[in-house]
């Protein structure tokens, strides 16, 4: 357990905040013509997509970070090393000026605070601690993108730190192509998994053009936070205020993921140190029933959970390896 030294953080005025918001560069050389077709078309094209790819990696790693708040971890991009911001999810923070532990890609570890959220988008704000020991200037940091540029088709990069940060490995990247753009919303076939929440999504320009937010068992389930959502409330998030839907630690949490199955839910990956994983649950597990619901898929899973509180205990009936057995999970809050 790490233990936290209390910090004050006084409200910030509108006016000065202003000073602070991040400013995106000049916009880098523009994409090669491959980048804008329909499908590559030759083995030029895909060695050109490839070699773009493995250019960005090394910033979209270097930048993406774990963030734990509570029991509650998720994943977030460092856009600010003079100011030290992170941008995550709301519901990885979960509140307002709570103590955050920031785990960087290669396994150093930097104290942090929850600022702002916006809980109707899912934006959420941390800011680093200075440290004695990690410069954080010198922290690699990403532009935010123009969102009103991105176009369905476009080639993205996800990264993150599916089911939760692992010791020694660094954030993952994964490629896929936007598949519809609205105001508030972002849709993407990249794959993610639980604990890529809050985590970036980078144009080929290697700009952040959203946050990792709604993650299901399907690519057709994942959606991000447009990083518009980030720079229109800055100083509202900056300042640490807090709006939008209920607080999300009214809201229990399981922490799997799964797939629709002839008899419940399968398993397909549990969230470490979630409740699921302390009770025991694994993957390839089928969930029939929670207390006397049956459960007939992970959509109706999710239903059935939010019918309870964090603190009350479930009981879990499913199938491995061909036997029924029941197991016991106290839920927990998702802040």
């Amino acid at each position: 357990m790490v233990l936290f030294v209390l910090l004050l953080v006084s409200r910030i005025s509108a006016e000065e905040v202003k000073t602070l918001k991040p400013i995106t560069p000049a916009t880098p050389a523009a994409l090669s013509e491959v980048f804008f077709k329909t499908v590559p078309d030759s083995l030029e094209d895909l060695q050109e997509i490839e070699q773009k790819v493995i250019s960005l990696t090394n910033s979209a790693i270097h930048s993406t970070v774990s963030v734990r708040v509570g029991d509650a971890q998720g994943s977030g991009v460092i856009i600010d090393n003079k100011a030290g911001y992170i941008l995550t999810a709301a519901h990885v923070i979960g509140l307002a000026q709570k103590n955050a532990t920031i785990i960087l890609h290669d396994g150093r570890t930097l104290k942090g605070r929850t600022m702002g959220l916006n809980r109707g988008l899912d934006a959420g704000l941390v800011k680093l601690i200075e440290d004695d020991e990690i410069d954080i200037t010198k922290l690699p940091a990403v532009p935010m993108g123009d969102i009103s540029k991105l176009e369905p088709g476009e080639w993205v990069l996800a990264t993150g730190h599916p089911n939760g940060y692992q010791p020694g490995r660094a954030p993952v990247v994964r490629l896929g192509r936007v598949v519809t753009r609205k105001k508030h919303l972002l849709q993407t076939d990249c794959t993610l998994i639980g604990g890529d929440s809050g985590g970036p999504l980078f144009n080929m320009k290697g700009e952040v053009v959203g946050i990792h937010s709604r993650i299901g068992p399907s690519t057709s389930w994942n959606f991000h936070i447009p990083v518009s959502a980030f720079q229109n409330d800055w100083e509202k998030l900056v300042s640490g205020d807090m709006w939008g839907a209920k607080p999300l630690g009214q809201n229990a949490v399981l922490g799997v993921n799964g797939v629709d199955s002839e008899q419940g839910c399968k398993v397909t990956g549990v969230t470490r140190g979630f409740p699921a994983e302390i009770a025991g649950l694994k993957a390839e597990d089928i969930i029939i029933q929670l207390n006397n619901q049956k459960i007939t898929g992970i959509e109706q899973l999710a239903e059935v959970v939010q019918q309870y509180k964090p603190g009350q205990t479930v009981q879990v009936k499913l199938i491995r390896n061909k036997k029924t057995i029941s197991l016991e999970v106290q839920l927990a809050a998702r802040d």
